[in-house]
């Protein structure tokens, strides 16, 4: 019923247009939410992404992702710790090969708030600096060179700000659920290339929520529901994993997971996910169902991922190691 409600809230006011995204948003935990930084197992994750979307519109957008994140505090006794990660993104679109190359920095702050150790809050922040351009040689102005049409510059650089919030329990052998929000670009940095010209770059707020539910030893479900909001565009994607336990012993662990997700009056996401022990990779398609559709030519977007975790030899796992549900 939970789930039924935010869908009633939301979907009143989703509107076409979407912002620069991945479709498997739940696949790097610290690019869904700085507070997800270095939060989990082990001691050291890195992770890859790309992303190719309506190839048939002039060249589409291609979208580039490349984390690492490492465990730098963790006190047992306190059941606390630190994460800090570092993340590159790259996204570049059309003949003009407009696009932004974005570094940031985050570190995050959690804590186990139960006796079980099995009940997590976690705090996150993130500081980027990007550039945004595109290639000069390729643009045609109809007062050019004179003044370009008024466009001073080919090529800027924003600095911005972003929180998040984590929070995380085991509630049963049956039951984990996870829930978080973040807000970013805080500061609403300038995004122009014209003088005296008031454009900015907009407050984005996320919020996702998630259940892992085991049906039985080898099979579980994974209903999530994940929203984005950036200035007038809006953004709702619900749906589920199932997963498979295909592990013969205990020591490799190996899991399946098929998914399908509906991102609101846009497009039906496929998924499928493997898992054997810390390393994970998966692989999604973006079925358009927009309006959009003649021009794409029905071509949606194919997204590709990575993701590795590890811990150096010696290290002991305790009681205090933070639970991470499978995908």
């Amino acid at each position: 019923m939970f789930f039924i409600g935010l869908i009633i809230t939301f979907y009143p006011i989703i509107s076409f247009g979407q912002d620069v995204h991945f479709s498997s948003f739940n696949a790097n935990p610290m690019i869904l939410n700085p507070a997800n930084t270095a939060f989990g197992e082990s001691v050291f994750r890195a992770g890859t992404m790309y992303r190719n979307q309506w190839e048939t519109l002039s060249k589409g957008y291609n979208s580039y992702l490349f984390t690492a994140e490492a465990l730098a505090y963790k006190n047992r006794v306190r059941r606390d710790g630190i994460g800090i990660g570092i993340n590159f993104m790259a996204d570049v679109a059309g003949t003009l090969s407009y696009g932004q190359q974005s570094l940031g920095l985050s570190l995050s702050y959690f804590k186990a708030i139960d006796q079980n150790k099995e009940h997590y809050i976690s705090f996150g922040i993130i500081g980027n600096t990007s550039s945004w351009g595109y290639n000069q040689s390729n643009s045609i102005f109809g007062r050019y060179p004179e003044d370009s049409e008024g466009i001073l510059l080919n090529q800027i650089r924003t600095f911005d700000i972003g929180l998040g919030l984590h929070w995380q329990i085991k509630a049963n052998e049956t039951h984990s659920l996870q829930a978080g929000t973040s807000l970013l670009h805080i500061n609403q940095p300038s995004l122009s290339y014209y003088e005296n010209s008031n454009i900015n770059l907009p407050m984005k707020f996320n919020a996702y929520v998630s259940d892992l539910i085991a049906i039985n030893y080898d099979n579980s479900i994974s209903p999530t529901i994940y929203f984005q909001n950036q200035s007038k565009f809006m953004e709702l994607i619900i749906g589920m994993d199932y997963n498979i336990n295909i592990s013969e012993t205990s020591i490799n662990q190996q899991i399946i997971s098929l998914g399908a997700y509906y991102r609101a009056l846009d497009a039906m996401i496929i998924m499928a996910k493997y898992k054997q022990n810390n390393f994970s990779c998966g692989l999604s398609y973006d079925i358009n169902l927009s309006r959009l559709t003649p021009a794409s030519k029905s071509y949606g977007g194919v997204e590709v991922w990575l993701l590795y975790s590890f811990s150096p030899n010696g290290y002991k796992r305790s009681k205090t190691t933070i639970p991470c549900p499978a995908f």
